[in-house]
């Protein structure tokens, strides 16, 4: 809606880079309030890795959601992110269980028919779809974020979350420099990114502790009900049509999503 309002896509930088320094401002608050008990170099190299993947995620998350439709990129970028744990668990000591399995089969039907947009579509069509093109990039980046908070420790705390957010505000402010030309975001956005920033930094910090306690694939799938909420947005508030092959694909991602619940 904030990109819509400002008639600029590239005001999704401005979006993003508002979210992530106010994010971080309520984090580091929080970090300084409850410091780590222990820190270790594993606990921040791979949260700056996360964060750099995140930094770049997400102004295209936003830039997805405002070209929609948002019925296809949300669930299809959701459930991408959930089947890249799952698929890059074994490599990592997390080994995929049958229902992770079923879980990663389901999705891969899930995405199909979301995209199809009322029919099963061809190959070709659907390779060529900006919007699960786009889906596939950040759900993709989101789920190796989540692999990289894993190797984090528990004891870390906070910090790594903060990390995440710090990663992106070193990157973001470049980008939008370069993209726009100024370092100041679309006046348009700045309030609805400061609503993401409190949202997101506190989804943030319960997110993080959930990886750094549980297994990858488990927890980015149960992240990736939120999608479902969008689409329900999209319906509801910006007249977005859904159909019923849709319906029938969001049924499969549901199915996914629990098959991973019930492996962990």
């Amino acid at each position: 809606m904030a990109i819509r309002r400002s008639g600029r896509q590239e005001s999704s930088l401005g979006l993003a880079m508002v979210a992530t320094m106010v994010g971080a401002v309520l984090i580091g608050t929080y970090v300084l309030v409850r410091p780590p008990e222990v820190v270790r170099f594993a606990d921040v190299a791979w949260p700056v890795a996360a964060g750099l993947f995140m930094a770049v995620t997400r102004p295209l998350m936003y830039l997805g959601m405002a070209r929609g439709p948002v019925a296809v990129f949300a669930p299809v970028f959701g459930l991408t992110m959930i089947a890249v744990p799952a698929v890059i668990g074994p490599f990592i000591g997390e080994r995929l269980a049958g229902l992770e399995v079923l879980g990663v089969l389901s999705a891969v039907v899930s995405v199909v028919l979301l995209s199809g947009e009322g029919g099963v579509p061809r190959p070709g069509r659907l390779l060529r779809s900006p919007a699960v093109g786009l889906a596939v990039v950040v759900g993709t980046s989101i789920g190796m974020g989540g692999v990289f908070l894993t190797q984090a420790a528990p004891e870390a705390g906070e910090l790594p979350a903060l990390l995440v957010l710090v990663s992106g505000l070193v990157v973001l402010p470049v980008f939008h420099r370069v993209r726009i030309g100024t370092f100041r975001p679309d006046r348009a956005v700045v309030g609805f990114g400061v609503v993401l920033g409190v949202s997101s930094g506190t989804a943030m910090v319960l997110s993080t502790a959930a990886y750094l306690r549980g297994s990858a694939a488990v927890v980015t799938a149960l992240i990736a009900l939120a999608p479902g909420v969008s689409v329900v947005i999209a319906w509801r508030f910006l007249g977005e049509r859904l159909y019923l092959l849709q319906a029938v694909g969001g049924a499969f991602g549901v199915a996914a999503v629990v098959a991973f619940a019930m492996a962990g």
